[in-house]
């Protein structure tokens, strides 16, 4: 059972995911996103609407996806619940928006 599904559209990139997020994911999720930042896709979204919640090991692979596409000039793009659309050029920007979010994974 795949937790998080990536999807290649041109040169930019789509993480959607359904459940919670954790666990042995980060790992997984590092590897592709590291593999996304190296393949220069642009922009790379992560789609978190219908996600309930995320553990620290996925918010610190985001955090440092944002903090590596933010020094390359470019954004961690979030779509999340309410219709909110942030993108995150830094960690620390990242993890305020993650707070806000789902404030058990602060």
């Amino acid at each position: 059972m795949a937790a998080f599904t990536v999807v290649r559209l041109g040169g930019a990139a789509l993480i959607w995911a359904d459940c919670a997020m954790g666990g042995a994911l980060a790992p997984r999720l590092h590897e592709s996103l590291d593999r996304l930042i190296g393949e220069t896709a642009y922009p790379i979204v992560v789609d978190l609407v219908r996600v309930p919640s995320l553990d620290d090991g996925v918010v610190a692979v985001l955090a440092a996806a944002a903090m590596r596409l933010g020094q390359l000039g470019q954004g961690l793009e979030l779509r999340l619940a309410g219709g909110r659309a942030v993108t995150a050029r830094s960690a620390a920007q990242l993890r305020l928006v993650i707070a806000q979010t789902y404030p058990s994974a602060a």
